[in-house]
């Protein structure tokens, strides 16, 4: 490291970041239960970017660096970055300097265990899901990593963080009668709990049953629709996004702080959304983002009000703020007052898995094809298929109701919020 630096500091950069990340991890691959492949890996990386000014513009462009480079490759190797920045220049903007604060921990109970002993908890959970003779799980794959991340830049940031997750891919399969339906899941955690893993996974196994026994739903008249699960998420895009550095600087927000984003007349929840840095049990936690800024909690809508803006370094630079917040990974949504159970008493579609939910972020529109979804009639629950429905953000964001329940959901972007979306007469395609 100190050769690369050496190296980078009598170049004709500007500026320069350093990524160090170090992951180790151990992967099980199982067919039909059987364990077919144990893997432990252990990599380590180092991406540096380089940044060139040309007037009152500045290029970046990045390269991998190796321990065995010497230093007469590693100027090589700036000297061709430094050409290829040229290429792509942007407005002049300052990368991040040495912050005080040190960063959070990101919290997590995988520390206490080995990656070996974290991986056999994870398929004691597997084991112990309900056994049904007409389950089987086709294949499952396991990965528990440990990755040390830090960012070192010209500006005399030099932070680190350690992170712990696990990840399981599972397909379980429904046979009966000579048929047979498959369904792909996947689940992600960096809190270790054997009986919680156990539980969502024997959901994700009667889901499948469902989707199994699922027959095809023809409805002519509007009903209430119920959205749940992971694809809760993506309703919130909309109101992150216009909220962000980003979409302020290319004139592409809809709306400004201070704004009612839901619209003046709300008869649904009003929101209040923050992004924060990490939650327990969310693998999405981060203490810092990719330009070494250490994260802090942020509220950016309140009571249905835009109340601040957030984003990347480089657009917050841009638009002039003192302390831009950087890329936070969790998006926390306040649930609301109406309990699923409530949700409940009128007749209604609970759509549980799309083949994928689609937001069209300038029109609004919203929805996909439902793979599985319930239908109550007002006297029973049905499983239900082979349907698709669509709607208008700016239509029904003021009229969404969020349900008590709450789920963690980690991802690109991590979620805290409701389990329950609640949107009244929407059209089933």
């Amino acid at each position: 490291m100190e050769k690369l630096i050496k190296v980078l500091k009598s170049s004709r950069v500007n500026d320069y970041k350093i990524t160090v990340t170090h992951s180790e991890s151990v992967e099980l691959f199982y067919v039909l239960n059987k364990l077919e492949t144990n893997r432990a890996t252990d990599i380590n990386e180092v991406e540096v970017t380089i940044y060139v000014d040309e007037g009152d513009k500045r290029g970046q462009s990045s390269f991998s660096y190796f321990p065995y480079m010497s230093e007469e490759e590693i100027r090589n190797e700036i000297d061709k970055k430094i050409y290829a920045a040229k290429f792509a220049l942007n407005p002049f903007y300052e990368i991040p300097s040495k912050d005080e604060e040190k960063p959070s921990k990101i919290p997590s109970n995988l520390e206490n265990y080995s990656l070996q002993e974290a991986s056999e908890i994870v398929v004691k959970a597997l084991l112990n899901a309900k056994q049904y003779k007409e389950a089987v799980f086709s294949a499952t794959e396991i990965f528990i990593t440990k990755t040390d991340k830090r960012i070192i830049n010209s500006k005399g940031v030099d932070v680190s963080s350690s992170s712990y997750k696990g990840f399981i891919e599972f397909i379980p399969s429904w046979e009966k009668d000579g048929e047979e339906v498959e369904t792909y899941n996947n689940l992600s955690f960096s809190t270790l709990d054997e009986k919680e893993l156990t539980r969502l996974i024997d959901e994700c196994v009667l889901l499948t049953k469902a989707r199994f026994e699922a027959k095809k739903l023809k409805l002519d008249k509007p009903v209430k629709v119920i959205i749940e699960g992971e694809d809760v998420c993506n309703y919130f895009e909309y109101f992150v996004d216009n909220t962000s550095y980003g979409y302020k600087y290319q004139h592409m927000n809809r709306f400004e702080l201070g704004d009612n984003v839901q619209g003046e007349d709300v008869s649904g929840t009003k929101l209040n959304i923050s992004l924060i840095p990490n939650y327990k049990g969310c693998a999405s936690s981060a203490a810092f983002d990719n330009d070494g800024v250490i994260l802090e909690p942020i509220q950016i809508v309140k009571d249905g009000v835009a109340v601040a803006r957030h984003g990347a370094y480089r657009f917050g630079y841009y638009l002039g703020e003192k302390k831009p917040t950087g890329l936070l990974p969790i998006v926390k949504v306040e649930c609301g007052d109406k309990s699923f159970k409530e949700m409940q008493k009128e007749p209604y579609v609970r759509c549980v898995k799309f083949s994928s939910f689609q937001y069209e972020e300038f029109s609004g529109f919203f929805g996909g094809e439902v793979r599985l979804g319930f239908y109550f009639d007002g006297e029973k629950e049905i499983p239900v298929t082979g349907f698709s429905i669509a709607g208008n953000l700016q239509e029904v964001k003021s009229k969404v109701i969020l349900s008590k329940e709450e789920q963690v959901h980690s991802g690109y972007q991590g979620f805290v919020g409701p389990k329950y979306l609640e949107i009244k007469d929407m059209t089933i395609n």
